[in-house]
């Protein structure tokens, strides 16, 4: 009887600090979840409101002249009571003040830090909002472990006064930003943490991107979450892909019809999680044809509608845009009609030449070998730019495969090739 007691009273001494101790973290760990839920402000006072009582509960537990351990434990419960009624505080506070600070609208800017964005900037530097009513942007940091946010300034530079101050956010990772209403008129943008590298201008004018063109398109579980874009006639239009796969590749080509064989529009691959607008030329009137480059798969139709002529043949409709024909005169260098040829092969992900050359006026043959394996390095493709422009998109290809582009005349002058899905692999043109 007496070896129970003595251990009994051995063992107390012990287990009472580490059940103490177990009940304060659980404590802990349940207030930190509140405070990361809630507002910075929120937060924070939440946190000194919870100190200043576990201050005094400690205090009047030292003042006294023996402490047992029923007063430990009215001293835990009174820490935990303190932290769970500071908690359900700021859970009941904190939406009011979301909504005070709240203001977006219904329409929607899209913003991002994509990697690199510390020297790169913003994914644009360019935004256009609706002047006198509210709006949201929305802020992708797809920077991994890196700081951004975005700040207004009202005024075109950053000598204004700030306007608006989002909230600082680690990549990955997305908030909205709601911004109350603004007046027409030029203002200046940047992240507060690399100002100098990532800056952009806002425009605000009626309508802004909640008018016509301003259209976002996401892309998640290798689909896109529509399979219709509306976009106004003879007008430049904002289309948005919003990227939600993670580290998968996507964009938004616009091609006449879904033979692919005249490219009006070819956006920039975007790897997720990211959003990219995409700034697309005038369209006449008529249907067109819509998908991502690298999942085929991932396509639609693009309806441009207005007013100003019919669909296919009709109207103005398509031929506003004519494709390229060979010139009248024979180009220097000999070029004649007829059809060409010319092959290249892919290969550890690289093209087996950097130079291509063919003849001006002429139809071309390019055989394409795509020697990569599709599980090792995806897929390949050759498409041919003028500058910024597309000239040529060549179907993307899985290798091991060959396939044989069609390319139509070209005028004399020297162009780069590359492949789409990995820009590193490219080359130049010389047609002669």
């Amino acid at each position: 009887m007496r070896d129970g007691k003595n251990r009994q009273s051995l063992l107390l001494p012990i287990l009472i600090p580490v059940a103490a101790l177990a009940v304060i973290a659980l404590a802990l760990f349940g207030f930190s979840r509140v405070l990361l839920a809630v507002s910075h402000n929120a937060a924070t006072v939440v946190a000194l409101v919870a100190a200043a009582g576990i201050v005094a509960v400690a205090a009047w537990v030292a003042s006294r002249q023996r402490v047992t351990g029923a007063t430990l434990f009215s001293m835990v419960a009174a820490v935990t009571g303190i932290a769970m009624v500071a908690g359900g505080l700021a859970v009941v506070a904190s939406p009011l003040e979301h909504e005070e600070e709240g203001g977006g609208g219904e329409v929607v800017v899209a913003l991002a830090a994509p990697e690199g964005a510390v020297t790169d900037g913003f994914s644009t530097d360019e935004l256009s909002v609706p002047s006198d009513e509210p709006f949201t942007i929305a802020f992708d940091n797809a920077d991994p472990a890196v700081q951004h946010n975005a700040v207004i300034f009202d005024g075109p530079d950053e000598g204004s006064p700030p306007l608006f101050t989002g909230e600082v956010v680690t990549g990955p990772a997305e908030v909205d930003y709601a911004v109350e209403a603004v007046p027409e008129g030029e203002y200046f943008f940047h992240c507060e943490v690399h100002p100098t590298t990532m800056t952009g201008t806002m425009t605000a004018a009626p309508g802004g991107d909640g008018g016509e063109g301003g259209v976002t398109v996401v892309a998640a579980a290798l689909e896109f979450d529509t399979d219709t874009i509306e976009l106004p006639p003879d007008a430049p239009a904002t289309v948005t892909l919003d990227n939600q796969d993670a580290g998968q590749q996507h964009n938004i080509a616009i091609y006449a019809d879904d033979s692919l064989a005249e490219s009006l529009f070819v956006g920039d691959l975007v790897t997720g999680p990211a959003s990219i607008p995409y700034d697309i030329p005038p369209l006449a009137t008529g249907e067109y044809y819509f998908q991502c480059d690298v999942h085929p798969t991932m396509s639609g139709t693009v309806v441009v509608a207005g007013d100003g002529g019919g669909g296919d043949g009709g109207g103005d409709g398509g031929a506003e845009e004519p494709p390229e024909e060979p010139p009248e005169e024979p180009p220097d260098g000999g070029g004649s009609e007829g059809t060409a040829t010319a092959s290249i092969a892919a290969e550890g992900t690289a093209f087996d030449t950097n130079a291509l050359t063919w003849p001006a006026g002429s139809d071309v043959t390019l055989t394409f070998d795509n020697r990569d394996p599709a599980d090792v390095t995806g897929q390949h493709n050759v498409s041919i730019y003028e500058g910024d422009t597309s000239v040529f998109t060549g179907e993307l290809v899985s290798g091991p495969a060959t396939v044989d582009y069609t390319i139509p005349p070209m005028e004399v002058g020297t162009y780069e090739f590359r492949c789409d899905v990995h820009p590193e692999m490219l080359g130049t043109v010389e047609v002669t």
